[in-house]
């Protein structure tokens, strides 16, 4: 990942985390109303960054700028929860690193729909499976 480094989350991250994560994956759940999707996401956001943290990919030389960031699954390495990468940092490889190893998502975006034909599986049960 030239040009890039990575870190764990901290907490001045947290905001941009949650409001990324949320919007990102609100068209993937078209018929919850929004209430009701905002309420669930946030307790499931809260209990995998809780669980797993965030790794957080910035530019060399500006630790505060977010590129990207991964909820991966520390029990299970194969196993990632959500994968994030800013517009402006998109098409040069972030995620694919971030994803190496991994073979199991548990949330769809449409960028699953690509790595599902890349070999990867969608197993959203993965996220209630106490690990």
């Amino acid at each position: 990942m030239s040009g890039f480094a990575q870190r764990t989350h901290g907490p001045d991250d947290v905001a941009f985390i949650y409001s990324s994560w949320m919007k990102s994956y609100r068209a993937s759940e078209p018929h919850m109303a929004s209430d009701d999707y905002y309420s669930l996401q946030r307790l499931r956001i809260d209990r995998l960054i809780a669980k797993h943290g965030v790794l957080v990919v910035y530019p060399e030389g500006r630790n505060r700028v977010i590129a990207a960031w991964a909820c991966l699954d520390l029990a299970r390495e194969a196993v990632a929860h959500y994968v994030y990468v800013q517009r402006e940092y998109r098409g040069r490889g972030i995620a694919r690193i971030l994803l190496t190893g991994r073979t199991s998502l548990t949330h769809w975006t449409p960028a699953v729909e690509t790595l599902v034909r890349h070999g990867f599986r969608y197993r959203p049960h993965l996220l209630d499976v106490a690990k």
